[in-house]
């Protein structure tokens, strides 16, 4: 009796030893751990401070979800700014603008000295309307 017990428990055991292959968990898991990368690269972590905060992630796809965010970045699809406070992401786009030539500066002065000397046009009354 205790010998059935046992061979049902290991067969149990080897039935159940690929389960996160059949059900796609494992899959699942390497995916979850690239966003986790990738969300780490775009909120400006470190690779090794997000592996660190991440210890049961995988570490090896972890860095390839890093690695895609910092590829997207540099190819400019993503904003690395998008991770930032809003007084950083002034900074960054500031930084990463490109100077205005004196030509330049001086037309968007005369545009806005124009669009200052316009009067805006009065809105038009409508009558009321009585019942």
């Amino acid at each position: 009796m205790l010998l059935r017990h046992a061979i049902v428990w290991l067969l149990i055991a080897v039935a159940t030893t690929g389960c996160d292959q059949i059900t796609g968990a494992a899959e699942q898991k390497t995916s979850d751990a690239e966003a986790i990368g990738y969300a780490c690269r775009v909120s400006l972590k470190k690779p090794e401070d997000c592996m660190k905060e991440n210890e049961a992630q995988s570490t090896s796809s972890v860095l390839t979800g890093w690695k895609a965010a910092d590829k997207d970045i540099q190819e400019k699809t993503l904003d690395p700014s998008m991770g930032s406070d809003p007084s950083m992401a002034i900074q960054l786009k500031a930084a990463s603008a490109p100077d205005e030539t004196k030509d330049e500066k001086s037309a968007k002065k005369g545009e806005e000295a124009t669009a200052d000397a316009v009067e805006p046009a009065e809105p038009e009354k409508k009558p009321k309307k009585s019942h």
